[in-house]
C-alpha cells in the first residue's frame, strides 16, 4: 500500500555551533562551575544499588537491614502521620526488584476480591505493579513492584525520586486494593447464576 512522504525529522537532529573563527578557550563562568562541580555521580544499578539504597534510607532517617542478598527498610508514606510501609530491594532475572508492602496478609474471604482490584489497577496503572503472594506465608500478600533494569544507570537523587514516586503509588494501590478486598467480600458474590 502506497504512503504518503513524511517530512523529515529535521528538528529532532542535533544542531552543532560552529564557531566563525577559531578563538582562545575561556574559562567556565561561575554557574557553569559550580554546576560541574555539584555534579552528581550516575551508577549503574548492577554494581551501585545498594550504596543508592543505603543513601535513600539515610536520606528518609530509616535504618537498612540485609537479608539474603535483599535490603530492606520500613519507612513512612503520605506524610509524616502516613502509614509504614515495607520496601524491599533486591536482584532478580537482570532486575532490581523493589516490593513495597504494608505488611497486611490478605484472607481468604478477601482474596477473589483483591485479586480482581489488583488485575484491574495493572490494566489501569501499569506500574507499580500489584503483586499477591509471599514464598514465606502461605496466605498471600499483597504487594506493589517496580522492576528497574539492572543496566540502567541513576544518580543518588534520581534513584531517590524514583522510589518516593514508588512509595506514593504504591499507597494508592494498596488502599485501592485493599479497600475492596473489604468491600467486596467473595460471601458478597453470586454463587450460581440460574
Amino acid at each position: 500500500m502506497p504512503t504518503e512522504p513524511t517530512a523529515p525529522l529535521a528538528h529532532l537532529a542535533p544542531t552543532a555551533h560552529v564557531p566563525s573563527a577559531p578563538s582562545a578557550p575561556s574559562a567556565p563562568s561561575a554557574p557553569s562551575a559550580q554546576r560541574i562541580e555539584h555534579a552528581e555521580r550516575v551508577v549503574e544499578l548492577r554494581d551501585g544499588w545498594e550504596s543508592l539504597v543505603r543513601d535513600w534510607a539515610r536520606r528518609r532517617g530509616e535504618p537498612v537491614a540485609r537479608e539474603d542478598g535483599a535490603l530492606y527498610l520500613e519507612t513512612t508514606a503520605g506524610g509524616p502521620t502516613g502509614p509504614r510501609l515495607t520496601v524491599d530491594v533486591s536482584r532478580a532475572a537482570g532486575s532490581l526488584v523493589v516490593a513495597v508492602t504494608d505488611g497486611t496478609l490478605v484472607s481468604p474471604d478477601r482474596l477473589a476480591p483483591t485479586a480482581a482490584a489488583a488485575t484491574a489497577w495493572n490494566s489501569r496503572e501499569v506500574t507499580p505493579t500489584a503483586i499477591l503472594g509471599d514464598e514465606r506465608s502461605e496466605t498471600p500478600l499483597l504487594s506493589a513492584v517496580l522492576a528497574l533494569p539492572l543496566a540502567a544507570h541513576l544518580s543518588a537523587d534520581g534513584f531517590a525520586a524514583t522510589l518516593d514516586t514508588l512509595l506514593d503509588a504504591a499507597l494508592r494501590l494498596l488502599r485501592e486494593c485493599h479497600d475492596l478486598g473489604f468491600v467486596l467480600r467473595s460471601t458478597d458474590d453470586l454463587t450460581t447464576r440460574e
